[in-house]
């Protein structure tokens, strides 16, 4: 088993969701385990933040296993994903998918803390990563899960790629370098490279134990990882020892203290999230502060406004809904309860610390005029400080419009002058055009002037022709 979170560019929308339960549903591959599909859908709109959901999925090489294996594996990753936060705090979604012949548990969170309506960052890498590794460890040695880290199951093909006939050609290709290693026509690592360049596959990157390669198909390149890649394959001896060293880690894994891991991993899942803990109470746990003054009745109005104002929207899309009518009806129960045993723990035990403010004031009047009096004048230094940064800051503005306004003006009067020039140049263009055609229409009567005086002067020398020829005849006749 392996956990996954995927990543959101955008910061995610209810378009997880539709992934999650598409076709799928109807083919009988996928169902919600635990949740409700429309008051996540509902959360995840009525969030106004940029960062709205977290999505991702514990996934087993296994095709299925017990089904309260499933909730108990689900409820332990929930309580060590999210210390300390009671389930009222937090909203979350649980998809199982069955269509690649492996379980997987999808989960969506919205990243919203329920009560007081604050951004809630489920998982952040650099802060939870050791936490959720560490679980995933202990969870996979505890149920005798498939464990990603086991040295038989490494790959030299890094990845995997959207197109499976691309996926399928990539494999092959590893399959066949493999295959011409063994049979010791590829002897190392630079001439498998060179080989791979005489047949148009492009190394688009060489490391210390990886080559990228990418197929003439291929928009990306791929990585492949250790063995024949790696720059330790230097010959077909270095090969032999390479194979015999993975034999070695793949026996010595077998062979481990499994029950030494697991309290390992358990002392060190409970250091990491006691650190969570304290984290989250620091900064989502809600205090409820003792007032003599308001009673365990008005505490419950009050809270019944505020159930009403998250009913309004959490279920806006679900009024007419009686299944959803009643889920609001338990949570607004369920709030209430609490609140009331909230409120009724605060009052027993108000008397036991004193407020800060109980060292100046007391029932019988000011203990300490001095004191009150260095707090006012520190609260009217503070006010006059603020109001003078508000001043320079509203003069700031005032000098930046001013300035803005200038040079918009300034722009104004330029690109008045700049479209008055534009028209001159257009309009002088436009004469030039005019007097360039009325040239060439005076060329053109003059040149049809000129072919019809020519035109007469070849019927002139036709008829001179004629008449020199008809003179000719007569004479000959004469004489003879």
């Amino acid at each position: 088993m392996v956990v996954k979170f995927f990543s959101n560019k955008k910061g995610g929308s209810v378009k997880a969701l539709d992934y999650l339960l598409n076709h799928r549903e109807k083919d009988g591959t996928a169902r919600v385990l635990s949740g409700d599909e429309q008051l996540t859908r509902n959360i995840i709109n009525s969030i106004s933040f940029t960062h709205k959901v977290c999505v991702g999925c514990l996934s087993f090489e296994e095709e299925n296993i017990d089904e309260d294996l499933k909730y108990k594996i689900m409820s332990d990753f929930e309580k060590n994903l999210l210390p300390s936060l009671e389930s009222d705090q937090y909203n979350i979604l649980w998809v199982e998918h069955t269509d690649k012949n492996r379980l997987e548990l999808n989960f969506v969170i919205p990243k919203i803390e329920l009560r007081r309506k604050i951004a809630l960052n489920p998982f952040y890498h650099k802060q939870d990563l050791s936490r959720v590794d560490v679980w995933q460890n202990l969870t996979n040695l505890t149920h005798g899960f498939t464990d990603p880290k086991d040295p038989a199951k490494e790959r030299t093909l890094q990845g995997a790629s959207k197109k499976i006939s691309l996926q399928k050609d990539y494999e092959k290709l590893d399959e066949m370098l493999h295959e011409l290693v063994k049979n010791g026509q590829i002897k190392n690592r630079e001439q498998m490279i060179e080989l791979l360049n005489e047949n148009r596959i492009f190394v688009n990157r060489v490391g210390s134990d990886y080559i990228s390669l990418k197929l003439p198909d291929s928009k990306k390149a791929r990585r492949y990882k250790g063995g024949i890649y790696s720059e330790e394959f230097t010959s077909i001896r270095r090969f032999e020892e390479i194979c015999t060293k993975a034999e070695q880690r793949i026996d010595a894994y077998n062979r481990r203290n499994t029950q030494r891991e697991i309290e390992f991993y358990t002392n060190k899942l409970n250091e990491y999230t006691q650190r969570k803990t304290e984290y989250i109470q620091s900064k989502y746990s809600r205090r409820v502060e003792a007032k003599e003054q308001i009673s365990t009745n008005d505490n419950w109005n009050i809270k019944s406004n505020n159930i009403d104002y998250i009913h309004d929207i959490l279920f806006h899309n679900s009024k007419s809904n009686a299944k959803f009518r009643n889920l609001a009806s338990t949570i607004e129960f369920s709030v209430h309860r609490a609140e009331s045993k909230i409120h009724q723990s605060t009052n027993q035990r108000s008397n036991t610390k004193s407020r800060q403010n109980n060292n100046i004031y007391k029932n019988k009047g000011v203990k300490n005029d001095s004191t009150r009096a260095s707090t006012k004048s520190g609260i009217i230094k503070k006010r006059e400080a603020q109001y003078r940064a508000y001043k320079k800051a509203g003069k700031t503005r005032d000098g930046v419009y001013k300035q803005v306004t200038a040079d918009a003006e300034n722009l104004r009067v330029k690109l008045g002058e700049y479209c008055g020039e534009q028209q001159r140049v257009k309009q002088s263009i436009i004469s030039k055009i005019a007097n360039i055609g009325r040239i060439i229409a005076k060329l053109v009567n003059k040149l049809k002037i000129k072919m019809d005086s020519l035109n007469i002067g070849e019927v002139i020398k036709e008829n001179f022709d004629l008449l020199e020829t008809n003179t000719k005849t007569k004479n000959t006749r004469i004489k003879k």
